[in-house]
């Protein structure tokens, strides 16, 4: 999957690299729904707070894109790696799936995810996404890295 980025997308891309780094974050965030362009392949995760107050931390999938971690990856069946263990983490953990974390994203992983797609009420399609990572619950953690149930985005 290859995307180009225009002018505009790049110039606020880099007004989020901006704003991140200066509030003390190491990942971008897009800032709404009509900016959301797909970076690549979700290839790891990341602990990012969940909300602007709140201390605590939940660890999602991200991309590597210039230089800094990027929530605005995707995933489905055959994806395979670091990405689909944070996702197969949220699916076991926050919505009681019994799957392994491999890393491997089979037939298991999208039945899983097909049922918190359910559970949250947004496009059940078995593939992860933007409105997965603004919707789903993901492990959560406090500052000293001991896990505290679960929580979803919330900007």
């Amino acid at each position: 999957m290859s995307i180009r980025l225009g002018k505009r997308l790049r110039s606020l891309l880099a007004t989020g690299t901006l704003t991140a780094g200066l509030l003390g974050g190491a990942v971008a965030v897009a800032p709404s729904a009509a900016a959301w362009t797909y970076l690549g392949h979700c290839s790891g995760g990341q602990t990012i707070s969940y909300t602007a107050t709140s201390s605590q931390l939940i660890k999602v999938p991200v991309i590597r894109y210039d230089g800094l971690n990027n929530v605005r990856c995707w995933m489905d069946y055959g994806s395979t790696g670091n990405g689909v263990k944070v996702l197969q983490l949220a699916l076991k953990s926050c919505y009681g799936r019994s799957i392994a974390v491999d890393g491997e994203f089979g037939p298991a992983t999208r039945d899983a995810l097909k049922y918190a797609q359910t559970q949250e009420g947004i496009t059940v399609d078995g593939q992860y996404g933007e409105q997965g990572f603004r919707n789903l619950k993901w492990a959560r953690y406090t500052q000293d890295g001991t896990r505290n149930g679960c929580a979803s985005y919330s900007f």
